[in-house]
């Protein structure tokens, strides 16, 4: 039971957890309460030693999350959040329009579009880390995620249509929902340097360039893989340290003919 007092010896607020089944039962305290005007946030605290036993790689894209679990490729479709962004993004481009005669009520509908559409993307990314946290939990994995600090100094450039479309990218968001639900969850997490993840070649760590559409090809060994694959698997190599001939092993079904004559070699 929570008491916060609001007028003291007065008027309280008294808050009953035991009503509320999405508050984890297992936590060993409460840290500093946050009562807002529309809400109160509650932190809780729980010790933990995160462990696994295997590991899953994520690279995060604007309509996708592409995942390596359990040496199978996964895909999680986002292309619903997207969508989200776009519809706000349109409705707030409507309403710039009328700043000049109506600003007041511009800036107001501007800051009510925007709590919206962030309150719809926390949703979204809370229930989808929340579904990925409970399938690694299963399989005792940790995640290998990129270190994405200072990522927006070093990708963000003069283009506005560039700039518009990565702030459209939730992937701070992902992965600081994901990881501390793992680690609630006992389940560490690795974050390891992103560069040339999504360009170096798994087998020989030689450049690749563009083939045809997402796919890659090696100038040096000739495999050809979507842009994403490449990215978890150098993930996975450098997160956990498995060799890139282990991990195409595991990815021989989708990959056929290419990795016997890879092997071959």
């Amino acid at each position: 039971m929570l008491k916060i007092s609001i007028e003291p010896r007065r008027r309280y607020l008294v808050i009953d957890l035991r009503r509320y089944s999405w508050i984890p039962k297992d936590f060993d305290k409460i840290g500093g309460l946050i009562l807002t005007e529309r809400e109160l946030i509650i932190p809780l605290k729980k010790r933990v030693e995160p462990r696994a036993e295997v590991w899953s790689s994520f690279d995060v894209n604007l309509t996708n999350i592409t995942a390596l679990i359990k040496g199978s490729i996964v895909r999680y479709d986002l292309r619903r959040l997207y969508h989200i962004h776009q519809v706000y993004e349109e409705k707030r481009r409507r309403l710039q329009k009328l700043a000049k005669h109506k600003p007041r009520t511009t800036r107001k509908l501007l800051e009510k579009y925007s709590r919206r559409e962030r309150e719809r993307a926390m949703d979204f990314m809370h229930k989808l880390t929340a579904r990925i946290a409970e399938e690694l939990a299963n399989l005792k994995s940790g995640a290998i995620l990129e270190d994405l600090k200072d990522i927006k100094s070093r990708i963000l450039h003069g283009s506005k249509k560039y700039n518009r479309k990565l702030s459209k990218w939730n992937a701070r968001m992902f992965q600081f929902m994901l990881e501390y639900k793992l680690k609630w969850l006992s389940l560490p997490v690795k974050r390891v340097d992103p560069r040339n993840t999504s360009r170096a070649c798994p087998v020989c760590q030689a450049l690749m360039a563009a083939y045809r559409g997402k796919l890659l090809r090696c100038m040096k060994c000739g495999i050809i893989l979507d842009r994403d694959v490449v990215a978890v698997l150098n993930l996975q190599m450098r997160g956990a340290g498995v060799p890139p001939r282990v991990l195409l092993g595991a990815l021989a079904p989708m990959m056929g003919k290419q990795l016997v004559d890879i092997y071959s070699r």
